[in-house]
């Protein structure tokens, strides 16, 4: 169990890093920062976040709960938690030196070495430890780890398209990075979430309707690809059967939650009177951003909508934003608090916990309202800069109170063990 509460530590950490660089690139735009390259601060943010949060952090979540103790305490999960820290921390550094080049673009496809190392020696423990094969969780997560590993398709064929039509810019470079994207906020980050949250539910003793699941979980696979054709219309507008294609798949999200919400809504009512209350709250705020996300993707059925969804900036990075804070980092906290990985205040509230749902609430309420007013010309709200980076500095304020606590308890911990 300590193994994995230092996994966490270190993850949280790099989550925090990620939120200070966020903090940078907000600043960015009030005044002109000397050693920063904007574009290299970028691409290091959303590697940091990919890889050092979601990757890690994921990476402990499923081998504490989905592996027996014994399995968790094998040496080759220890060293490759380890190997990813290092690879991923010399991945950022060599990305805010040079930038996204051939060289990154080599880190992110070394990185996969490991990752499929680590999903079939997973999944090789998996079968062994699982004393009811037909678990509905057990499915999520096979789905969850097969999305991670089609992810790094689109990353591999970068390559190639840099070396061979040298168009970084070109089209055919924009759908191989949003491949990458795509499958892994709607593949690895959802299946992983609902793997986690059901994988509760089964250790609560919670029944549900199986059948019904597992509908939902190949609708979802399902529209999965067909939702990737949204990027493909970006590509190519005025190709309407790709937008036609990505709304069917929208569409079939939303049917896949119809056949379960009554189910779904039973399971969360008998689960959520055995949880923390924070980690109700921020189950209740990552479940409410999926639906959010979820209509979003319809409503560009008209043509109109998506063209704006790309072209106003605000739109885009509200939409990245809803599902990496929104939906999956808001889920990771409340499991971790749920798990006492991390541990929350004794008194009646928690600032750093609220703090933290609350600038990820405002930062999204912000740009979407500032995106509206661009749509309909009317310009941009006074002091609009300054209160997005005082907004976002909300993020990495409670994150470091939250890890500073959390660290103490955990130091404080490893004396008395040794003592």
């Amino acid at each position: 169990m300590m193994k994995i509460n230092t996994w966490i530590k270190i993850a949280l950490f790099n989550f925090l890093l990620v939120a200070i660089l966020g903090t940078f690139l907000r600043y960015a735009f009030i005044k002109e920062l000397k050693f920063m390259d904007y574009i290299h601060f970028e691409n290091a943010h959303w590697h940091l976040a990919i890889f050092g949060w979601i990757f890690q952090i994921m990476y402990s979540f499923i081998i504490g709960a989905f592996l027996t103790p014994p399995q968790q305490e094998q040496k080759k999960y220890k060293l490759l938690f380890l190997f990813n820290q290092a690879f991923i921390f010399a991945m950022v550094i060599m990305i805010l030196i040079n930038g996204y080049s051939v060289i990154s673009i080599g880190f992110d496809i070394g990185f996969l070495v490991p990752v499929l190392f680590f999903i079939r020696s997973f999944l090789k423990d998996l079968k062994i430890s699982s004393n009811a094969p037909a678990a509905f969780s057990e499915g999520l997560i096979k789905a969850a780890l097969f999305f991670l590993a089609l992810s790094f398709l689109g990353v591999f064929s970068m390559i190639p398209i840099e070396l061979f039509y040298n168009a970084k810019r070109s089209i055919l470079y924009y759908l191989s990075s949003q491949f990458f994207l795509h499958f892994e906020y709607n593949g690895w980050f959802t299946f992983g979430l609902f793997a986690l949250f059901f994988r509760l539910c089964e250790n609560n003793g919670v029944l549900f309707n199986t059948q019904k699941f597992v509908r939902f979980k190949w609708l979802m696979v399902f529209s999965a690809f067909l939702t990737y054709f949204l990027s493909i219309y970006w590509g190519y507008p005025g190709h309407y059967p790709f937008l036609f294609i990505a709304v069917t798949g929208g569409l079939l999200q939303l049917v896949s939650v119809f056949i379960i919400y009554h189910d779904f809504k039973n399971v969360f009512l008998e689960i959520k009177s055995k949880l923390n209350k924070y980690t109700k709250f921020l189950f209740l705020l990552s479940f409410c951003s999926f639906l959010v996300k979820l209509v979003l993707q319809v409503i560009i059925i008209f043509p109109r909508i998506a063209g704006l969804a790309l072209s106003i900036r605000n739109y885009t990075i509200a939409y990245l934003h809803l599902m990496f804070l929104g939906v999956a980092s808001t889920f990771f906290i409340g499991w971790a608090i749920e798990q006492k990985y991390i541990l929350t205040a004794r008194k009646k509230i928690d600032f750093p916990v609220i703090t933290f749902a609350i600038g990820i609430v405002l930062i999204e309420l912000l740009l979407v309202f500032q995106g509206t007013l661009l749509w309909m010309d009317f310009g941009f709200i006074p002091f609009y800069y300054e209160s997005l980076f005082l907004i976002t500095l909300l993020l990495p304020l409670s994150l470091f109170f939250i890890f500073i606590r959390n660290f103490k308890i955990f130091y404080k911990t490893l004396l008395f063990k040794a003592g």
